[in-house]
């Protein structure tokens, strides 16, 4: 793994540590899942740690499917160091100092912007490409952990992800190069365990809320 991505690993380290050794993470979900909204079940037994759990996973994947994100751009002769860049500068900006200080909490916003500009420049190059680039589906796990964030926070992030998907967003690819990126994402459809929808198998999801039953539907 290059040393950039290395970086962010070892960041998302530190924080999976910190939690592990103290739970602050879990124990503030105690206080913060009574106002999520209430289109997202959760388990009803131990929910802040079925969340945790969550909020690990989604973390922890963001090494390995930036990288191969990169590779893929590269392939198609797309320039995606500006991309690579910020999503570097926003972790390395956490303080490695005092760790028990900056646990999941602190890098939540991080992986939320990663994730957020993978799921948007997979959209981008869809149409391109004829099927998504990356072999994922974040939409329910990026809503959860944008109720996590609160939505000004996430709305902020938001638009960090479309500045840098107008630096990224290609005109055009050339043939040749268009192959090369499809036939080096083959390698990754081989491998759909590595594409985890980690909201689901926390057994997280999102349900139409329950209509009181005295309103009347009819009209």
């Amino acid at each position: 793994m290059p040393d950039h991505y290395q970086l962010i690993q070892q960041c998302i380290d530190r924080a999976v540590t910190a939690e592990q050794a103290r739970g602050r993470f879990r124990r503030s979900l105690h206080d913060t899942l009574p106002s999520l909204h209430r289109s997202i079940h959760l388990p009803q037994r131990d929910a802040p740690l079925h969340i945790t759990c969550f909020v690990i996973r989604y973390i922890q994947a963001i090494p390995s499917w930036l990288k191969r994100l990169d590779e893929l751009c590269q392939a198609g002769g797309l320039n995606f160091v500006p991309v690579r860049e910020l999503i570097l500068h926003s972790f390395s900006e956490i303080p490695e100092r005092q760790p028990h200080e900056h646990g999941l909490g602190s890098i939540l916003d991080e992986a939320y912007l990663a994730h957020r500009t993978m799921e948007e420049i997979n959209d981008v190059l869809h149409p391109v490409c004829g099927t998504p680039l990356l072999p994922m589906d974040p939409m329910v796990a990026n809503l959860v952990v944008r109720e996590l964030l609160g939505e000004a926070l996430a709305c902020q992030l938001d638009n960090l992800a479309d500045v840098l998907l107008q630096r990224f967003e290609p005109t055009e690819l050339d043939p040749k190069r268009l192959v090369s990126m499809i036939l080096h994402k083959q390698r990754y459809d081989d491998a759909p365990g590595e594409w985890p929808d980690f909201a689901r198998h926390m057994q997280i999801d999102l349900r139409a809320p329950s209509l009181p039953h005295h309103m009347d539907l009819s009209h």
